[in-house]
């Protein structure tokens, strides 16, 4: 029987071939892929601290601080830097490019199309962004539009922007699980065995992989959990925020470890 170790390293051997396989990873796409990996780990960590000591509102999601008046702009603005690195990742071979494009783009739909909510359903007072209808005028007066909700931009922006962020968190699963542990003979074995510090990466990735795809069935089955209660105290807790925080260090990990910062799992 294969023990769990060897069956986490394993990694595939045809499927994501590089190109050309004699040709090592740049300096320039290591420090990109640490970037990466810096901003996924670091979007949550900031989105809190600045909910906690900037007296803001706790959102329930990563996705609800859209409407936050000062981390709004940042939640936008480093997911499309991780949209932009995405789509103009070109990886080693077709089908990893074109993945990585379906995947960007969707990192652009979940940051520009906001989910739907306030996020602060605990909260009786807060400050927010949402939209309005303004009239010019001495004063400037805004109402809410007739068509519109103060918290929904059009009326299927949350199927959009869930569906995207379905595709973003799948692809960053799919992409630790294959891409990344692929195996490449030319550089990753020595006398048909595979060494010692791919093997271990091999594991990491593994385990970021499974984690962000158990965060992502947490999430969609969470409803089908247990009744209206049980969600009340889901968000009460902002457990859905934890779970995708959880998912995107998974992924940041991964990616610190794809871009060489830890030394132990270097190749020598």
């Amino acid at each position: 029987m294969t023990d769990a170790p060897s069956l986490l390293a394993r990694g595939p051997r045809i499927l994501f071939h590089p190109t050309d396989p004699h040709q090592p990873e740049s300096d320039i796409e290591k420090r990109l892929a640490f970037l990466v990996g810096l901003v996924a780990f670091g979007l949550p960590v900031i989105l809190a601290a600045g909910a906690i000591f900037g007296g803001s509102c706790f959102r329930d999601s990563i996705s609800h601080f859209y409407y936050a008046q000062f981390l709004g702009p940042i939640f936008v603005g480093l997911l499309y830097f991780i949209g932009g690195f995405l789509i103009a990742y070109t990886g080693e071979m077709f089908i990893e490019d074109r993945l990585s494009t379906v995947a960007g783009v969707g990192a652009f739909i979940v940051a520009s199309v906001p989910t739907l909510g306030t996020g602060c359903e605990g909260q009786d007072k807060f400050l927010s962004r949402v939209f309005v209808e303004v009239t010019n005028g001495d004063p400037i007066t805004v109402t809410e539009a007739s068509d519109q909700e103060f918290f929904n931009l059009f009326s299927t922006a949350s199927n959009w922007h869930l569906f995207a962020a379905g595709i973003l968190f799948i692809y960053l699963a799919l992409y630790c699980l294959f891409v990344l542990k692929r195996v490449v003979p030319e550089r990753h074995e020595r006398n048909g065995v595979m060494i010692e510090s791919k093997r271990q990466r091999n594991q990491l990735y593994s385990i970021c992989g499974l984690i962000i795809l158990a965060c992502v069935a947490l999430l969609f089955f969470k409803g089908k959990i247990g009744g209206p209660g049980f969600l009340i105290w889901w968000d009460s807790l902002n457990l859905t925020f934890f779970v995708e925080a959880i998912a995107l260090w998974a992924f940041g990990i991964a990616w610190f470890a794809k871009s060489r910062v830890f030394q132990k799992l270097n190749d020598s």
